[in-house]
């Protein structure tokens, strides 16, 4: 049997810059791996190049929210992970992020495309609840927005090296982790590492699920 060495998490520097190389690398991964995801495939369906959009809107979200040392990455382009706590990146400022995130998409997606997205989008949106975690948490928690590892490691534990910084830290300052998922496959694996899956929102219109689920601070 093969074993996998577990590449290591890349700590963050002060001031470091992505470089294009590495940046391609991620965005590739992240393009990949989300490509299958329902939420991802239901805003793309019937778009001739969903997957340049899609590799655009990656290369957006990572390079804005990088900026703000929300991602975390495993070594050579194998991992990755965007998250942050609402004490660090107010709503304010999230907005000012993912308006940044969407730009070099805005620069090179037409109207019909952009039109259909946002619209996929504004759909999607309804079965997501506005801080839904408000209601079984008062003070600041962390988001988990995208976690994406190399199909090639699946198995090795990979994931956990990259999850399980984000884990210790949220305990040692006893805020939980709250995030969303299209996708029922992801829900088994959080529960795995102490997620509860808190509510489920179901759209008959598009067939999709938002599941919201929380890790409580220890």
């Amino acid at each position: 049997m093969k074993k996998w060495s577990i590449p290591r998490i890349t700590v963050r520097e002060e001031n470091r810059v992505l470089d294009r190389i590495a940046l391609k690398e991620y965005t590739e991964l992240m393009t990949t791996r989300f490509s299958e995801d329902p939420g991802v495939k239901f805003q793309m369906e019937d778009l001739e190049r969903a997957d340049f959009l899609l590799a655009l809107q990656s290369e957006g979200q990572i390079e804005a929210f990088d900026k703000y040392h929300a991602v975390q990455f495993l070594d050579d382009g194998q991992g990755l992970l965007i998250g942050y706590s609402s004490k660090e990146i107010s709503e304010s400022l999230l907005m000012e992020i993912m308006q940044n995130s969407s730009l070099k998409l805005l620069e090179q997606v037409t109207e019909e495309e952009l039109q259909l997205m946002q619209s996929r989008a504004m759909l999607e949106s309804e079965i997501i609840p506005q801080n839904w975690h408000c209601k079984y948490f008062d003070g600041e928690v962390y988001h988990l927005l995208v976690v994406a590892i190399n199909e090639s490691l699946k198995g090795s534990g990979a994931f956990r090296k990259l999850l399980m910084p984000v884990l210790l830290s949220c305990e040692k300052k006893k805020i939980p982790i709250v995030l969303e998922t299209f996708n029922p496959d992801n829900v088994p694996i959080y529960q795995h590492f102490g997620f509860q899956l808190m509510e489920s929102h179901r759209s008959d219109e598009i067939d999709l699920t938002c599941f919201c689920m929380m890790r409580a601070g220890q």
